[in-house]
């Protein structure tokens, strides 16, 4: 029996294989391109020289897997794809395959996005495969978050006299943010209209994609900051609530030039791992669950299910507002310039407002 993707294809004359005819090109080029990106995009960028090595190992691996095919690394079918998360899935954890594949997916992109090579902006096999193999390419959890009415959620935010630790969890709770993404805030990624902080913080909510969008935050996506790991480009309101802690957190914040929103009290960025520790000594040991046990432990990114849970259920909001919120992908490619992403955030940011202030949780705080 056809399958019916192959029978649309057919029907309206179209290639399952939009990149096959680009091959005998691209492998008459003596150019390891991936080599070159590194050379020009990653070793240069503002990263530990770890992350530094962990690109060069994920494009070893992709070039010495590609090997096998007579296919050029950088014009790969959806199968040898496939294939590759396959052979890493059999030697390591999902998480670990899925910055692997991150890594090789941007340089693909950045040829989609370079108008001298013949790369197609309407097809990216990579992303459809991490969309298709989304749940093989997480860590293995048990399959149910533990249910936490709201009044249990504001006891606990209550009970945090930590004035930063109170400031994050909320953060996190509110917007559904993962940690790295929180550890990557930068005073210009938000605004918040208080004089005193605003008189104070010079460089708060000067990104260009906060133009208009007062109370509010904007998360950059996994190819525009290192860390980060959503799809797409986000700007969040802020509520009154999360607006309260951060102000308070704000005028005791280390008084230095760092720019990020959340420091240590040594005045260094915080860290990811120092983001879990808070929700562990908060949560923990009620909320802390072995493996085989029938929830999960709450974790920071358990904040970002209760979050998307409420909108989704008790806030009844549309689902593409929902991904939206989240970072996730919507459907179609994305133009990567400046201007269509600004158009992009603001219509979506411009959609959700209003619905997000009105049906935001209460804490209580």
């Amino acid at each position: 029996m056809q399958n019916p993707e192959d029978a649309v294809a057919e029907a309206f004359g179209l290639e399952g294989d939009p990149l096959a005819e680009l091959n005998p090109q691209m492998k008459a080029i003596d150019t390891d391109w991936f080599e070159y990106y590194y050379g020009e995009f990653v070793d240069n960028k503002d990263i530990t020289g770890e992350t530094k090595d962990h690109y060069q190992v994920s494009f070893r691996d992709w070039k010495q897997h590609m090997s096998q095919y007579d296919r050029h690394p950088t014009l790969p079918t959806e199968r040898q794809i496939e294939a590759f998360v396959d052979a890493c899935l059999s030697r390591m954890k999902g998480t670990q395959v899925r910055q692997k594949l991150n890594h090789v997916k941007s340089v693909y992109e950045w040829m989609q996005q370079n108008p001298r090579f013949p790369h197609p902006t309407s097809y990216n096999p990579f992303l459809r495969i991490k969309e298709k193999r989304e749940a093989d390419l997480e860590n293995e959890r048990p399959n149910d978050h533990p249910k936490v009415e709201l009044e249990e959620l504001s006891e606990v935010v209550k009970s945090i006299k930590h004035v930063g630790e109170r400031a994050v969890t909320v953060f996190q709770l509110k917007t559904g943010i993962r940690s790295s993404e929180l550890a990557n805030i930068r005073m210009e990624d938000i605004h918040i209209s208080n004089p005193d902080v605003l008189n104070h913080y010079e460089s708060m909510g000067t990104h260009d994609q906060l133009d208009d969008a007062a109370n509010a935050v904007y998360i950059p996506p996994e190819d525009a900051r290192e860390g980060n790991k959503r799809e797409r480009p986000t700007v969040i309101p802020l509520d009154d609530e999360t607006r309260r802690v951060l102000i308070d957190w704000l005028l005791i914040r280390p008084d230095n030039d760092a720019p990020w929103l959340f420091l240590t009290q040594k005045g260094k960025q915080m860290k990811k791992s120092s983001l879990g520790h808070v929700w562990r000594k908060h949560w923990w040991p009620e909320y802390e669950f072995d493996a085989g046990d029938e929830f999960r432990s709450i974790t920071p990114h358990w904040s970002r299910h209760w979050m998307s849970t409420w909108f989704r259920t008790q806030a009844e909001m549309e689902e593409p507002k929902v991904q939206y919120l989240r970072g996730d992908t919507m459907g179609g490619e994305l133009d990567d310039s400046r201007s269509a992403f600004h158009r992009y955030v603001h219509m979506y940011y411009d959609d959700v407002e209003s619905e997000y202030r009105e049906g935001v949780f209460k804490l209580g705080i």
